[in-house]
Order: structure tokens, then sequence, then C-alpha cells
């Protein structure tokens, strides 16, 4: 079956470790792809305001997956999004009452990113530079209160509480919401609480269905328990060399790490193998 969609995640996985894009290896490989109408999907949890910093001018010839699956942008528009019932919102919010700061807990909403007033993000150094880290805390709202009316919509809520505390956390959440909202590891300590159901794989269903092919014509890399789903649609499946151990039991290939242009690297052997 031929490959039609590359699809990758972006931190741990086409990042490298300081968090950039070596953009004319990128524009490169995208010129090639394009030659063979193959599509190259960005799948994140992150929300589109970083990946088009990040991208630059090269923000509308990927199709851009973020929030986990959320909202799917094309031609640097958006096409769909997915929002969380607003009963599991205010059950959300009662819940981390009080632990907002210490768990540096974040709503990420069609209107933007809503943290509690105070709220000191103490991880981001690890994979964003400084200038990013300063952008970042910009496009934040910070807020007194939670008022679920400022939202227009959640797409996600994530967390960050360390290694040593992450898969306590996990199960927390997990239990408490019945399966109705869904807890992954998305590196660095950092959790995102889902809706259940939307993950990058659904995304990837969706832009399947509009394109009309079959799971079967994906290439996708991954590093993260939030690529899991996205790894096991695809038809390739590549975890990266520093990937967890729980993502490596379930691609069908491994790759060189980030810190190796590992994407990358497959990517170009990939294509110069096709000619």
């Amino acid at each position: 079956m031929d490959i039609k969609i590359i699809a990758t995640d972006m931190d741990g996985t086409l990042l490298d470790p300081q968090g950039q894009l070596d953009l004319p290896r990128l524009e490169k490989i995208l010129n090639q792809l394009d030659q063979r109408g193959v599509r190259f999907v960005i799948a994140t949890g992150n929300e589109v305001h970083r990946m088009r910093q990040l991208l630059e001018h090269l923000a509308d010839r990927v199709v851009l997956v973020v929030a986990n699956g959320a909202r799917i942008f094309e031609s640097d528009k958006l096409i769909q999004a997915q929002t969380w019932d607003d009963a599991m919102v205010d059950r959300a919010l009662a819940h981390f009452k009080g632990r907002e700061c210490q768990d540096q807990f974040v709503v990420t909403a069609m209107s933007g990113g809503f943290v509690k007033e105070g709220t000191v993000f103490t991880e981001l150094d690890k994979f964003m530079t400084p200038e990013m880290i300063e952008k970042f805390y910009q496009r934040m709202h910070f807020i007194d209160e939670w008022d679920s009316s400022l939202f227009g919509g959640v797409l996600k809520m994530s967390m960050v509480v360390g290694e040593e505390r992450s898969d306590s956390v996990l199960q927390e959440i997990n239990d408490l919401f019945d399966g109705h909202v869904r807890a992954v590891s998305s590196g660095y300590g950092c959790i995102d609480i889902l809706q259940d159901g939307i993950h990058k794989a659904w995304g990837l269903e969706e832009l399947l269905k509009r394109w009309n092919l079959k799971p079967e014509q994906i290439m996708a890399f991954g590093d993260s328990e939030n690529d899991i789903e996205m790894l096991e649609l695809a038809g390739i499946s590549y975890a990266m060399e520093n990937a967890e151990d729980r993502v490596k039991e379930i691609v069908t290939e491994v790759a060189p790490a980030n810190s190796q242009a590992g994407v990358y690297q497959v990517l170009e052997n990939w294509l110069e193998e096709g000619e």
C-alpha cells in the first residue's frame, strides 16, 4: 500500500531537545512529499499558536492536528473542532480547585489557554527556548477565578506534575471521571486530560475520511503515551529511540532519537529509496 500521509508528533519526536525545527531540512522534505502527493500531518498536544511560531512560513503547507486531535487545521484554516461537555468542564474545575498553581493546570480552549493567576511553569526550559517561553506566557490568560463562560468550548486540560508524581496523578484522573475523560502522559512530567475518544488517531481518522484514504497509508512517528493510538492506527509506525518503553512495544520500527533528527533521517532515506 502506498504511503500517502506522514504523521508526526512534535515534542520529543520532530523537534530537537531544544524544541526547535530544522526548517530548511523540513522544507526540502515537504517539497519532495508534494511531488509524490504525500500529505504531511503534525499531530500534537500543543495548540496552534506554538505550531505557527515554530513552522513560520511552512505553517500553511502542513495539516495540523492540535490539542491531541481536538482541532484540525488544513492550509492553516480550522476545518474541525471537538469540545468538552459543559458538565464535565465544571466537574474537572471543581476537582482541581486549590491545586491549580501547584500542578500548573491549564485549560486549553477555543478562545485560548487559561491558567490561575500566580502559576509558574517549571518544566518549559526542557523543551522551549527562552523566547518561546516568553511568548507562551504572553499567550496565556491569567485569571483570578475559573469561569467556564470565558472558554468558548474546552479542547483539553493539562498539568505538569513531574515524572515522580506522573503515574499516581494519571491513575487519580482516570479513576475519577468514569471513563468520560482520559489522562495520558505527554512527556517531561506533563499530563494531558482529554475527552474520551478524542486523540491524535481520531483526528487522523477524520482526515482519512476527508481524503478517502486508508490507515495502512499512514507512516507515523511518536515518543509518548499520547501517541499510542496514532501509532497503532498507522500502517508503518516509528517510535523514537528516546521514546517511552510502552510506546516502543507497539510500533513496527524504531527511529533514531530526536537529538539525532530521527524523523528527518527516516524520511530522507525513504524518499531516496523511492526515487
